[in-house]
């Protein structure tokens, strides 16, 4: 551009261009360098936060890193993939702070007194003017409730998008790495629709995941457990508790699984603690069992003292196969003899 060209001149220096209008190729490979390394560095310290609990500071430094790379590659560009997915992870984990903070403060607040004693004396507004200021008041209530709502809902919302964006990005590539961190973005979609109380989305969601870990995963994997868990559960809200118990039952055999390989390594001490961990894990699955099979007690008693009284319809036969059907036969793949132990450690 002339302009710039005669200004550079006339000051005697050369005047430094965005990566983005650079003229050069080698100029380009340069900057975008410079950004994956600045990002990179981002995303590093977005985890240190992460592992100190500042939640908070690791959704602004995730944010930053998204936004740069999107800005240089394109939102659904392969290189924006981390950030996206640790940017949407760390969304969902502050939604949830803010809600469990939210419903902290909610305990134990005491109700209002309906009826206030109206205050004596010559300078008592008008019945109009008392009205009006109820109505604002309502008003600035119901605003106030609004925003709360607001916010809530929008860093799930925002989320859902940023995993979204990742899930797209993995999706389309075919390695082995790439699939299972699509998996993971499933993972964490299924948990912002469990947050919202929008149970048949994420069980779609958690049933992707493990389709895709079945497929890639030996059969002793923690992320299996996991989201076998996280499957059973999800179902116990939506009362199928046939399928759940089966969920829950392929978790214990993953984690059995796992016990047996840590027990045949060599003994150091990361795999001691594992084994600790998972031994922990145990009671707590099999007492969700438990739980489940009470409440499949229950709801089966509810259910046919209602049906006694009803006349029993194909349809209504029908719906009830359709609850106590398994959804997955992972039985297969769960008593296979396990391959070596690989490193992913979550549950």
């Amino acid at each position: 551009m002339p302009e710039e060209t005669s200004a550079a001149s006339s000051s005697g220096s050369v005047e430094e261009k965005p990566c983005s209008s650079s003229s050069s190729s080698a100029a380009a490979a340069d900057c975008s360098v410079d950004v994956a390394d600045e990002a990179k560095k981002l995303i590093g310290t977005g985890n240190r936060h992460l592992v100190m609990g500042d939640v908070v500071a690791a959704v602004g430094v995730f944010q930053d890193a998204c936004g740069m790379l999107a800005a240089k590659y394109g939102d659904t560009a392969e290189e924006c993939g981390e950030a996206f997915f640790l940017c949407g992870k760390s969304l969902l984990e502050l939604a949830r702070m803010e809600n469990s903070v939210l419903g902290n403060a909610l305990e134990g607040v005491p109700e209002e007194s309906e009826e206030e004693e109206q205050p004596n004396g010559s300078n008592i507004e008008s019945a109009n003017n008392l009205d009006d200021d109820d109505e604002d008041d309502d008003e600035d209530g119901e605003k106030n409730g609004q925003d709360k709502e607001e916010d809530e809902v929008g860093n799930l919302q925002l989320a859902w998008e940023m995993l979204e964006v990742a899930k797209v990005i993995y999706k389309r590539k075919e390695g082995k790495d790439d699939q299972l961190m699509a998996a993971q973005t499933y993972l964490k979609l299924g948990e912002v629709s469990a947050e919202s109380g929008n149970y048949p989305q994420a069980l779609e969601d958690f049933q992707e995941c493990l389709a895709l870990q079945l497929r890639y995963l030996p059969p002793h994997s923690r992320l299996l457990a996991e989201t076998h868990y996280h499957v059973a559960t999800t179902l116990c809200y939506m009362d199928q508790y046939s399928p759940a118990i089966q969920h829950y039952g392929s978790s214990v055999t993953v984690i059995e699984a796992r016990l047996a390989v840590l027990q045949d390594a060599v003994g150091v001490a990361e795999e001691k603690n594992e084994t600790e961990e998972l031994k922990q894990l145990l009671p707590d699955i099999r007492e969700k069992i438990e739980d489940a099979k009470e409440s499949q007690r229950t709801s089966g008693a509810a259910s046919q003292a209602i049906q006694q009284t009803l006349p029993a319809t194909p349809s209504a036969r029908r719906r009830d196969d359709l609850v106590s059907a398994p959804i997955f036969d992972t039985s297969a793949a769960c008593a296979s003899s396990p391959p070596p132990s690989n490193t992913f450690l979550l549950l």
